[in-house]
């Protein structure tokens, strides 16, 4: 009928690395602080406002914002970056900067203003947000 085959040692062995290699990498080291004492970061993107371009006279700016919370130590910030899109005409705006950090920093309010971008014009604005280094889904705006 049929056999049973056992592993070789040598598979046996590997696989014992292996799971103990995922255990070290995936555990919280001794000395880990509890995730309650971890700061809390996040945002919330809100309104998208431009401010249109009068090509030669002057750029348009789209500025962006919202409510974010950071509670990482004082002194500390978060980096904050976007990339948008309009039609008709088309333009990318982009911005970028840090907001401030500490123990009350909660759903405060806050306002990115872009690159000045001789194509900024009102209408239409589809935004990506990047928050401390994760993108978050395009929101749509009448800006």
């Amino acid at each position: 009928m049929f056999r049973h085959a056992s592993a070789p040692p040598l598979r046996l062995a590997a696989v014992a690395v292996c799971l103990t290699a995922t255990l070290a990498v995936t555990a919280p080291a001794a000395g880990a602080a509890p995730a309650a004492a971890q700061g809390t970061k996040s945002v919330q993107l809100q309104w998208a406002s431009a401010w249109p371009a009068d090509p030669p006279f002057h750029s348009g700016v789209l500025t962006v914002g919202g409510v974010y919370t950071c509670t990482e130590p004082a002194g500390t910030s978060v980096a904050v970056s976007f990339n948008a899109l309009q039609v008709v005409p088309l333009a990318m705006p982009s911005g970028s900067g840090t907001l401030p950090c500490g123990p009350g920093v909660i759903d405060a309010p806050w306002e990115l203003a872009g690159f000045p971008n001789a194509d900024v014009h009102s209408g239409w604005t589809n935004v990506l947000l990047t928050f401390d280094g994760q993108g978050l889904p395009p929101q749509e705006f009448t800006a």
